[in-house]
């Protein structure tokens, strides 16, 4: 492997620092920041038994104490999170506090009905498995690639939309 390929390959590695699976979700949401007591209608994109992700334009600062509430399946989930990860313009990363057995019964139930995997494991898998069978020659491919894995994180597009959307070619 070249030099170029190593350091391609070496900017493009991210470290995971999560320590549960996350999976592909989607449920309404609202949460309330208990100090300036904002609250916020969102969507919980992505979920793991220890936090999720809320897609939000306007996310709370990393650090804020929340009141979570999740609607999905019929039931809801709230408890109280704790902002782990905040990117204006997108969403924040939350994580659950002080869960009971109930309410993590409830995470274990989402979670198996998905069946779905992890963004992570689909941007791997799934995306590069295409790029080996065709490269991308240009910056378009490349957009419209990331794009379809974006709505794909987002819960817009399933992973049978995905899949083929890539095996016909489109991209």
């Amino acid at each position: 492997m070249d030099s170029t390929k190593k350091h391609f390959k070496a900017a493009t590695e991210v470290k995971e620092r999560r320590q549960n699976e996350r999976h592909t979700f989607s449920a309404t949401a609202e949460v309330l920041e208990l100090i300036s007591g904002i609250r916020l209608s969102t969507r919980a994109a992505d979920l793991s038994q220890m936090g999720c992700y809320l897609d939000s334009l306007n996310p709370f600062a990393v650090g804020s104490k929340v009141r979570l509430c999740i609607q999905s399946d019929k039931s809801e989930l709230t408890c109280a999170a704790v902002v782990r990860d905040s990117q204006p313009g997108m969403g924040m990363g939350v994580a659950f506090t002080d869960l009971d057995d109930a309410q993590h019964a409830l995470i274990k139930t989402w979670i198996e009905r998905l069946g779905s995997p992890s963004p992570a494991d689909f941007s791997t898998s799934l995306i590069s498995e295409t790029a080996k069978a065709a490269p991308p020659d240009d910056q378009t491919d490349d957009l419209a690639e990331r794009l379809v894995d974006l709505l794909h994180k987002k819960g817009l597009l399933s992973s049978g939309e995905v899949a083929a959307l890539l095996r016909a070619r489109i991209l």
